[in-house]
Protein backbone atom coordinates (compact mmCIF):
# COMPACT_ATOMS: atom_id res chain seq x y z
CA UNK A 1 0.00 0.00 0.00
CA UNK A 2 1.51 3.39 -1.06
CA UNK A 3 1.82 5.73 2.03
CA UNK A 4 1.23 9.42 0.82
CA UNK A 5 1.38 12.79 2.36
CA UNK A 6 -1.51 13.43 4.30
CA UNK A 7 -2.34 10.06 5.16
CA UNK A 8 -0.94 10.64 8.83
CA UNK A 9 0.63 12.57 11.50
CA UNK A 10 3.51 14.68 10.05
CA UNK A 11 6.84 14.56 11.53
CA UNK A 12 8.07 16.01 14.46
CA UNK A 13 4.53 16.24 15.67
CA UNK A 14 4.45 20.20 15.22
CA UNK A 15 1.15 21.25 13.69
CA UNK A 16 2.86 24.12 12.28
CA UNK A 17 4.62 21.92 9.90
CA UNK A 18 0.99 21.37 7.90
CA UNK A 19 0.47 24.05 5.08
CA UNK A 20 -2.09 24.10 2.65
CA UNK A 21 -1.45 23.44 -1.46
CA UNK A 22 -1.59 26.26 -4.08
CA UNK A 23 -5.05 26.14 -5.98
CA UNK A 24 -2.28 25.76 -8.84
CA UNK A 25 -0.49 23.11 -6.94
CA UNK A 26 -3.69 21.00 -6.09
CA UNK A 27 -4.52 21.35 -9.92
CA UNK A 28 -1.54 19.46 -10.79
CA UNK A 29 -2.30 16.84 -8.15
CA UNK A 30 -5.16 15.89 -10.38
CA UNK A 31 -3.50 14.08 -12.53
CA UNK A 32 -0.92 12.93 -9.92
CA UNK A 33 0.36 9.11 -10.22
CA UNK A 34 2.93 7.82 -7.93
CA UNK A 35 5.80 6.00 -9.43
CA UNK A 36 6.22 2.21 -8.53
CA UNK A 37 9.42 3.37 -6.69
CA UNK A 38 8.03 5.64 -4.12
CA UNK A 39 5.80 2.13 -3.03
CA UNK A 40 9.15 0.57 -3.18
CA UNK A 41 10.70 3.25 -0.89
CA UNK A 42 8.22 3.51 1.49
CA UNK A 43 7.14 -0.48 1.99
CA UNK A 44 11.07 -0.59 2.39
CA UNK A 45 11.48 2.22 5.25
CA UNK A 46 8.48 0.17 7.13
CA UNK A 47 10.31 -3.23 6.32
CA UNK A 48 13.12 -1.82 8.01
CA UNK A 49 10.71 -0.68 10.62
CA UNK A 50 11.28 3.05 10.42
CA UNK A 51 7.75 5.30 10.67
CA UNK A 52 7.29 6.61 7.22
CA UNK A 53 6.23 9.72 8.69
CA UNK A 54 9.94 10.83 9.04
CA UNK A 55 10.75 11.11 5.73
CA UNK A 56 10.00 13.49 2.94
CA UNK A 57 9.85 13.64 -0.53
CA UNK A 58 9.21 15.91 -3.30
CA UNK A 59 10.27 15.60 -7.18
CA UNK A 60 8.68 17.93 -9.90
CA UNK A 61 9.46 18.26 -14.02
CA UNK A 62 11.88 21.33 -14.49
CA UNK A 63 9.91 22.03 -17.61
CA UNK A 64 6.22 21.30 -16.50
CA UNK A 65 6.27 21.79 -13.08
CA UNK A 66 4.14 18.18 -12.86
CA UNK A 67 5.22 16.44 -9.73
CA UNK A 68 6.64 13.32 -10.46
CA UNK A 69 6.50 11.81 -6.70
CA UNK A 70 5.42 13.04 -3.16
CA UNK A 71 5.48 12.02 0.27
CA UNK A 72 5.37 14.21 3.22
CA UNK A 73 6.00 16.95 0.44
CA UNK A 74 4.58 20.00 2.96
CA UNK A 75 6.16 18.84 6.00
CA UNK A 76 9.09 20.68 7.51
CA UNK A 77 12.63 18.67 8.12
CA UNK A 78 15.88 19.30 8.72
CA UNK A 79 17.22 19.99 5.54
CA UNK A 80 21.11 19.89 7.42
CA UNK A 81 23.75 20.84 4.82
CA UNK A 82 21.28 21.47 2.16
CA UNK A 83 20.97 25.08 3.55
CA UNK A 84 24.28 25.72 1.96
CA UNK A 85 22.19 25.75 -1.06
CA UNK A 86 19.80 28.85 0.02
CA UNK A 87 23.36 30.86 1.39
CA UNK A 88 24.74 30.05 -2.30
CA UNK A 89 21.80 31.93 -3.50
CA UNK A 90 21.94 34.62 -1.38
CA UNK A 91 24.82 35.68 -1.41
CA UNK A 92 24.94 35.46 -5.35
CA UNK A 93 22.14 37.08 -6.13
CA UNK A 94 23.40 39.81 -3.35
CA UNK A 95 27.55 40.30 -4.49
CA UNK A 96 27.22 38.61 -7.79
CA UNK A 97 29.15 35.77 -9.71
CA UNK A 98 32.21 37.53 -9.65
CA UNK A 99 32.93 39.48 -6.32
CA UNK A 100 35.92 38.78 -5.07
CA UNK A 101 36.63 39.07 -1.32
CA UNK A 102 39.82 41.19 0.34
CA UNK A 103 42.05 40.60 3.41
CA UNK A 104 44.49 43.61 3.77
CA UNK A 105 47.82 43.41 5.82
CA UNK A 106 49.04 47.18 7.08
CA UNK A 107 52.03 47.80 9.25
CA UNK A 108 52.16 50.18 11.70
CA UNK A 109 55.50 50.99 12.95
CA UNK A 110 59.10 51.09 10.75
CA UNK A 111 61.75 48.71 9.58
CA UNK A 112 65.18 48.55 10.49
CA UNK A 113 67.01 47.80 8.13
CA UNK A 114 70.16 45.96 9.84
CA UNK A 115 68.40 43.55 12.07
CA UNK A 116 65.08 42.97 9.36
CA UNK A 117 62.89 43.68 12.58
CA UNK A 118 59.62 45.16 11.99
CA UNK A 119 59.05 47.63 15.30
CA UNK A 120 55.20 47.75 15.48
CA UNK A 121 51.91 46.18 14.77
CA UNK A 122 51.07 44.43 11.79
CA UNK A 123 47.57 45.10 10.93
CA UNK A 124 44.91 42.16 9.01
CA UNK A 125 41.78 43.51 8.11
CA UNK A 126 39.50 40.77 7.76
CA UNK A 127 37.24 41.47 4.71
CA UNK A 128 34.89 38.11 5.20
CA UNK A 129 36.73 35.70 2.86
CA UNK A 130 35.55 32.09 3.26
CA UNK A 131 38.33 30.88 1.72
CA UNK A 132 41.12 32.35 2.81
CA UNK A 133 44.07 29.32 3.10
CA UNK A 134 47.21 28.15 4.13
CA UNK A 135 48.47 28.56 1.25
CA UNK A 136 47.25 31.98 1.85
CA UNK A 137 49.08 32.60 4.72
CA UNK A 138 52.57 31.60 3.33
CA UNK A 139 52.14 34.14 0.42
CA UNK A 140 51.55 37.05 3.06
CA UNK A 141 54.78 35.78 4.73
CA UNK A 142 57.04 35.85 1.65
CA UNK A 143 55.64 38.92 0.31
CA UNK A 144 56.75 40.54 3.27
CA UNK A 145 59.78 38.64 4.01
CA UNK A 146 60.78 40.44 -0.08
CA UNK A 147 60.08 43.89 1.88
CA UNK A 148 62.55 43.36 4.36
CA UNK A 149 60.93 42.37 7.41
CA UNK A 150 62.05 38.99 9.23
CA UNK A 151 60.27 39.26 12.61
CA UNK A 152 57.24 41.39 14.20
CA UNK A 153 57.97 43.21 17.24
CA UNK A 154 54.31 43.92 17.91
CA UNK A 155 51.03 42.15 17.97
CA UNK A 156 49.23 40.90 14.97
CA UNK A 157 46.04 42.87 14.63
CA UNK A 158 43.05 40.97 13.44
CA UNK A 159 40.19 43.42 12.74
CA UNK A 160 37.19 41.92 11.42
CA UNK A 161 35.50 38.96 10.61
CA UNK A 162 38.26 36.81 9.44
CA UNK A 163 38.50 32.50 8.58
CA UNK A 164 41.69 30.96 7.86
CA UNK A 165 42.01 27.12 6.44
CA UNK A 166 38.35 26.21 7.30
CA UNK A 167 38.62 27.50 11.14
CA UNK A 168 35.43 29.12 12.07
CA UNK A 169 37.24 30.60 15.54
CA UNK A 170 38.93 33.40 14.53
CA UNK A 171 41.35 33.10 17.28
CA UNK A 172 42.62 29.25 16.13
CA UNK A 173 42.60 30.85 12.47
CA UNK A 174 44.73 34.22 13.85
CA UNK A 175 47.02 31.50 15.31
CA UNK A 176 47.35 29.34 12.26
CA UNK A 177 47.90 32.59 9.88
CA UNK A 178 50.46 33.41 12.20
CA UNK A 179 52.00 30.24 12.02
CA UNK A 180 51.86 29.82 7.94
CA UNK A 181 53.23 32.99 7.55
CA UNK A 182 56.75 31.72 8.72
CA UNK A 183 57.20 35.72 10.48
CA UNK A 184 58.10 35.39 13.71
CA UNK A 185 55.70 37.72 15.74
CA UNK A 186 56.73 38.84 19.10
CA UNK A 187 53.78 39.45 21.05
CA UNK A 188 50.11 38.30 21.31
CA UNK A 189 47.17 38.25 19.03
CA UNK A 190 44.65 41.47 19.59
CA UNK A 191 41.35 41.34 17.71
CA UNK A 192 39.20 44.54 16.86
CA UNK A 193 35.91 45.13 15.45
CA UNK A 194 35.51 47.47 12.19
CA UNK A 195 33.44 49.61 14.85
CA UNK A 196 36.35 50.63 16.89
CA UNK A 197 38.76 50.50 14.73
CA UNK A 198 41.04 53.39 14.10
CA UNK A 199 42.89 53.62 10.81
CA UNK A 200 46.65 53.76 10.39
CA UNK A 201 49.71 52.08 9.25
CA UNK A 202 50.84 51.81 6.02
CA UNK A 203 49.39 49.22 3.27
CA UNK A 204 51.47 45.98 2.58
CA UNK A 205 49.84 43.65 0.70
CA UNK A 206 46.08 42.69 -0.41
CA UNK A 207 44.95 38.94 -0.74
CA UNK A 208 42.50 38.84 -3.08
CA UNK A 209 40.13 35.77 -3.13
CA UNK A 210 38.96 33.76 -5.99
CA UNK A 211 35.43 34.60 -7.74
CA UNK A 212 32.38 33.83 -5.43
CA UNK A 213 31.40 31.52 -8.11
CA UNK A 214 34.41 28.77 -7.72
CA UNK A 215 34.18 29.37 -4.04
CA UNK A 216 30.55 28.39 -3.83
CA UNK A 217 31.23 25.62 -6.28
CA UNK A 218 33.59 23.90 -3.88
CA UNK A 219 32.30 24.85 -0.50
CA UNK A 220 28.99 23.02 -1.77
CA UNK A 221 31.15 20.08 -2.99
CA UNK A 222 32.58 19.35 -0.13
CA UNK A 223 29.62 20.79 2.14
CA UNK A 224 32.55 23.48 4.01
CA UNK A 225 30.61 24.58 7.08
CA UNK A 226 33.04 27.40 8.12
CA UNK A 227 32.80 28.94 4.66
CA UNK A 228 29.17 28.89 4.45
CA UNK A 229 28.82 30.35 8.06
CA UNK A 230 31.63 33.40 6.68
CA UNK A 231 29.56 33.63 3.54
CA UNK A 232 26.09 34.21 5.52
CA UNK A 233 27.84 36.97 6.94
CA UNK A 234 27.73 38.99 4.03
CA UNK A 235 23.42 38.34 3.25
CA UNK A 236 22.80 39.16 7.14
CA UNK A 237 23.79 36.08 8.53
CA UNK A 238 20.88 33.03 8.93
CA UNK A 239 18.10 35.12 9.53
CA UNK A 240 19.57 37.10 6.57
CA UNK A 241 19.45 33.34 4.49
CA UNK A 242 15.98 33.07 6.02
CA UNK A 243 14.89 36.57 5.10
CA UNK A 244 15.87 36.06 1.77
CA UNK A 245 14.04 33.07 1.10
CA UNK A 246 10.93 34.60 2.02
CA UNK A 247 11.38 37.67 0.20
CA UNK A 248 12.92 36.86 -3.14
CA UNK A 249 11.99 33.02 -2.91
CA UNK A 250 8.44 32.89 -1.83
CA UNK A 251 8.56 30.15 0.87
CA UNK A 252 5.80 31.05 3.19
CA UNK A 253 6.85 32.62 6.76
CA UNK A 254 5.63 29.70 8.75
CA UNK A 255 7.07 26.79 7.32
CA UNK A 256 11.12 28.03 7.06
CA UNK A 257 13.16 28.66 10.01
CA UNK A 258 17.23 28.98 9.83
CA UNK A 259 19.65 29.09 12.32
CA UNK A 260 22.96 28.21 10.93
CA UNK A 261 23.65 29.42 7.50
CA UNK A 262 25.60 25.88 7.00
CA UNK A 263 22.86 23.86 8.07
CA UNK A 264 24.15 22.93 11.56
CA UNK A 265 21.69 22.39 14.48
CA UNK A 266 18.07 22.61 13.73
CA UNK A 267 17.09 24.27 10.43
CA UNK A 268 13.44 23.81 8.83
CA UNK A 269 11.63 23.87 5.47
CA UNK A 270 10.03 21.96 3.29
CA UNK A 271 10.37 19.59 0.77
CA UNK A 272 8.41 21.24 -1.86
CA UNK A 273 10.06 24.81 -0.56
CA UNK A 274 13.07 23.61 -1.22
CA UNK A 275 12.33 22.53 -5.01
CA UNK A 276 10.77 25.97 -4.93
CA UNK A 277 14.33 27.17 -3.89
CA UNK A 278 16.04 24.90 -6.14
CA UNK A 279 13.93 26.36 -9.51
CA UNK A 280 15.11 29.88 -8.38
CA UNK A 281 18.65 29.05 -8.21
CA UNK A 282 18.43 27.58 -11.92
CA UNK A 283 16.29 30.53 -12.89
CA UNK A 284 19.03 32.75 -11.42
CA UNK A 285 21.78 30.43 -12.82
CA UNK A 286 20.41 30.75 -16.68
CA UNK A 287 19.51 34.12 -16.26
CA UNK A 288 23.81 34.42 -16.06
CA UNK A 289 24.37 32.30 -18.63
CA UNK A 290 25.15 29.07 -15.97
CA UNK A 291 24.14 25.76 -14.99
CA UNK A 292 23.67 23.68 -12.20
CA UNK A 293 27.06 22.44 -12.05
CA UNK A 294 28.23 25.69 -11.79
CA UNK A 295 27.34 25.55 -7.82
CA UNK A 296 26.92 22.12 -7.14
CA UNK A 297 28.48 18.80 -7.02
CA UNK A 298 28.17 16.40 -10.18
CA UNK A 299 27.54 12.90 -8.52
CA UNK A 300 29.87 10.01 -9.38
CA UNK A 301 32.30 12.26 -10.82
CA UNK A 302 33.05 15.76 -8.83
CA UNK A 303 35.57 15.36 -5.86
CA UNK A 304 33.19 15.97 -2.61
CA UNK A 305 30.55 14.49 -1.01
CA UNK A 306 29.07 12.96 -3.80
CA UNK A 307 32.26 11.50 -5.33
CA UNK A 308 30.83 7.66 -4.27
CA UNK A 309 27.28 8.47 -5.16
CA UNK A 310 25.91 7.83 -8.81
CA UNK A 311 28.92 6.48 -10.40
CA UNK A 312 28.24 3.45 -12.30
CA UNK A 313 27.35 3.43 -15.84
CA UNK A 314 24.88 6.29 -17.18
CA UNK A 315 24.08 7.48 -14.12
CA UNK A 316 27.49 9.25 -13.64
CA UNK A 317 26.63 13.01 -14.69
CA UNK A 318 23.13 12.17 -14.48
CA UNK A 319 22.78 13.85 -11.06
CA UNK A 320 23.80 17.25 -9.63
CA UNK A 321 23.07 17.72 -6.09
CA UNK A 322 23.62 19.42 -2.32
CA UNK A 323 24.62 16.81 0.69
CA UNK A 324 22.83 17.21 3.77
CA UNK A 325 24.13 15.16 6.99
CA UNK A 326 23.75 15.15 10.63
CA UNK A 327 24.48 12.71 13.43
CA UNK A 328 23.09 13.94 16.62
CA UNK A 329 20.87 16.50 16.03
CA UNK A 330 17.18 15.66 15.38
CA UNK A 331 18.35 11.85 16.09
CA UNK A 332 19.81 12.13 12.82
CA UNK A 333 19.47 13.39 8.75
CA UNK A 334 20.14 12.25 5.59
CA UNK A 335 19.22 14.68 2.80
CA UNK A 336 19.95 15.49 -0.93
CA UNK A 337 18.61 17.81 -2.92
CA UNK A 338 18.98 18.92 -6.84
CA UNK A 339 18.17 17.55 -10.07
CA UNK A 340 18.41 14.77 -11.70
CA UNK A 341 18.33 14.25 -15.76
CA UNK A 342 16.13 11.60 -17.67
CA UNK A 343 15.43 10.27 -20.87
CA UNK A 344 11.92 10.79 -21.49
CA UNK A 345 10.97 13.29 -18.68
CA UNK A 346 13.82 15.68 -18.56
CA UNK A 347 15.74 17.03 -15.88
CA UNK A 348 13.74 16.77 -12.88
CA UNK A 349 13.70 18.47 -9.20
CA UNK A 350 14.27 16.88 -6.25
CA UNK A 351 14.54 17.29 -2.22
CA UNK A 352 14.80 13.61 -0.01
CA UNK A 353 14.81 14.04 3.35
CA UNK A 354 15.03 11.39 5.74
CA UNK A 355 14.95 11.37 9.50
CA UNK A 356 17.47 8.43 10.95
CA UNK A 357 15.71 8.17 14.12
CA UNK A 358 18.89 7.90 16.38
CA UNK A 359 19.80 4.44 13.48
CA UNK A 360 22.23 4.50 10.75
CA UNK A 361 22.64 7.42 8.34
CA UNK A 362 25.23 6.23 5.93
CA UNK A 363 22.49 3.69 5.78
CA UNK A 364 19.48 6.30 4.25
CA UNK A 365 22.12 7.80 1.40
CA UNK A 366 22.07 4.30 -0.02
CA UNK A 367 18.39 4.12 0.13
CA UNK A 368 18.05 7.41 -0.98
CA UNK A 369 20.53 6.23 -4.30
CA UNK A 370 18.17 3.34 -4.70
CA UNK A 371 15.00 4.99 -5.12
CA UNK A 372 16.54 7.90 -6.98
CA UNK A 373 17.89 5.41 -9.32
CA UNK A 374 14.88 4.07 -9.69
CA UNK A 375 12.28 6.93 -10.34
CA UNK A 376 15.17 7.95 -12.85
CA UNK A 377 14.95 4.08 -14.47
CA UNK A 378 10.87 4.55 -14.76
CA UNK A 379 11.65 8.12 -16.71
CA UNK A 380 13.29 6.24 -19.14
CA UNK A 381 16.63 6.52 -17.47
CA UNK A 382 19.75 8.44 -17.26
CA UNK A 383 20.44 11.10 -19.54
CA UNK A 384 23.63 12.06 -18.37
CA UNK A 385 24.76 15.82 -19.35
CA UNK A 386 28.39 15.73 -18.58
CA UNK A 387 31.15 12.81 -18.28
CA UNK A 388 34.07 12.64 -16.65
CA UNK A 389 36.66 13.67 -19.72
CA UNK A 390 34.55 17.01 -20.04
CA UNK A 391 34.19 17.94 -16.44
CA UNK A 392 36.45 20.59 -15.40
CA UNK A 393 35.13 21.34 -11.59
CA UNK A 394 36.87 24.62 -9.67
CA UNK A 395 39.41 22.81 -7.44
CA UNK A 396 39.98 25.01 -3.88
CA UNK A 397 39.46 28.30 -4.91
CA UNK A 398 42.67 30.20 -5.67
CA UNK A 399 43.33 33.47 -4.57
CA UNK A 400 46.06 35.98 -6.04
CA UNK A 401 48.80 38.60 -4.27
CA UNK A 402 48.26 42.52 -5.03
CA UNK A 403 51.48 43.41 -3.71
CA UNK A 404 52.67 47.29 -2.61
CA UNK A 405 54.92 49.08 -0.02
Amino acid sequence: MLLLAGCGPLPIDDANMARSFSDGFSAKLASYRAPVALDDYVNRLVAEGRDWRQHGIYIESLETEEPIALLNESAEFNPASVTKLATTLAALDRLGRDHRFRTELRGDGEIDPLTGDFNGDLILLGGGDPSFSLADARKVGDSIRKMGIRRVRGSLIVVGDFICNENSDVRVSAQVFRRNTGIVMTNETRFESFAGYVPRGRYLVTVESDSLLNIVQYLNAHSVNAMAEMLGTHVGGPLGVQRFLIDKVGVPAESIHISFASGLEVNRITPLDTVRMLRSMIQWLSANNLNPGSVMAVAGIDAGTLRGRFGEGKFAGSVIAKTGTLFSTDAGVAALAGIMYTRNRGPLLFAIYDMAEGRNVPHLRRIQDDFLKKVIKECGGPAPIISRAMRNAAGRPQSRLLAGF
